[in-house]
């Protein structure tokens, strides 16, 4: 039976609602919280870094656009609501948030420079160093780090002690170094005849790190005891290659206007990509595995926390509906 044959099968048991394209850049951004609650971080978003007219005005341009362009706000939206769920302070929470949203924004800043992915549009619009030049994106993207470091600080300094030090640790090993720096080295490094482990470890550093904080960190603030972190830090692990491997296909099999930003750059810069370094078959098998793994995380904290954990509930399901839809797209498509 042929690779195609293989997933032709798949889809034909999948659920009516996985039929439906995988999401596009015209189409609605993920809903985990409430559409106020949304408001309210977008608002943040836009507004949490300090500008004014004195500013330089191509650094100002950078931060303009890409504070106008707000992308999905995932990360922001999970933190938001975990440390909602928990009792949190409104404000301290969307501090908190907005800070996530700015060092993943920044990090996309950075990707998409042409010493990286030299990709020109991103979340349906010209990359801030097209339009601006890459001197002043890289310095609008440190502008955003900064500030975010400066709202996670506001969050974390009033914790306790032994929580503030964790809180301070888990920072450094997911932005530092040891994280995702030494990811995105490994992408931009990355060689053609690398093996599949290879691509997965690439994913540890530039993928799971940033969702580790994203789930993580608000868990920490909340007082949340070690089972529930263990348990966070399963989900993060299997969120984040499984994020990276829809990234990975929809780099093969969505247009540049599907998805609103440059794509087919893996192949052509020889990136990592699971599909087509281990195969359409292989790359869904690991998808799906860890999309069941991750289920698993999910519905095992909705038992322990109710309501609280409703955000991470959502986007699973989100990510089981993206995971459907690529089955049929490859079913008709090879990605080669």
């Amino acid at each position: 039976m042929s690779t195609v044959q293989n997933l032709q099968m798949r889809v034909q048991k999948l659920q009516p609602s996985a039929t439906l394209p995988l999401r596009s850049r015209a189409q609605s951004k993920p809903k985990l919280i409430r559409d106020s609650e949304r408001r309210y971080l977008l608002e943040g978003y836009r507004t949490l870094v300090p500008r004014d007219a004195r500013m330089e005005p191509h650094l100002r341009g950078v931060l303009d656009d890409s504070l106008a362009h707000a992308g999905s706000l995932v990360r922001a939206q999970l933190v938001f609501g975990i440390l909602r769920g928990a009792g949190a302070k409104k404000t301290l929470a969307r501090q908190i948030a907005v800070a996530i949203e700015y060092f993943h924004t920044a990090s996309l800043i950075f990707d998409d420079m042409p010493s990286m992915d030299d990709a020109v549009e991103r979340r349906g619009n010209a990359c801030p160093h097209v339009t601006w030049g890459e001197a002043a994106a890289t310095l609008g993207a440190l502008g955003l780090i900064n500030q975010a470091y400066a709202l996670l600080w506001n969050g974390i300094q009033t914790l306790p002690v032994t929580s503030r030090r964790r809180a301070a640790a888990l920072v450094r090993d997911s932005l530092g170094v040891s994280g995702i720096l030494d990811g995105q080295s490994r992408d931009v490094h990355f060689e053609r005849n690398a093996a599949e482990a290879d691509v997965l470890e690439v994913a540890e550093g530039k993928t799971v790190t940033l969702i580790r904080l994203t789930l993580l960190l608000p868990s920490i603030v909340a007082g949340d005891g070690a089972q529930t972190r263990a348990r966070l830090n399963r989900l993060a692990r299997a969120w984040g290659l499984a994020y990276q491997i829809v990234d990975d296909f929809k780099d093969c099999l969505l247009s540049r206007d599907e998805a609103g930003k440059t794509t087919e750059r893996d192949e052509l810069l020889s990136r990592p990509n699971l599909p087509r370094r281990a195969g359409l078959a292989s790359a869904m098998s690991r998808l799906d595995a860890l999309l069941s793994d991750a289920r698993d995380e999910v519905l095992a904290l909705a038992r322990a926390g109710g309501a609280r954990w409703r955000p991470v509930l959502a986007l699973q399901e989100i990510l089981e509906k993206e995971q459907a839809a690529i089955a049929r797209r490859v079913a008709l498509r090879v990605c080669a």
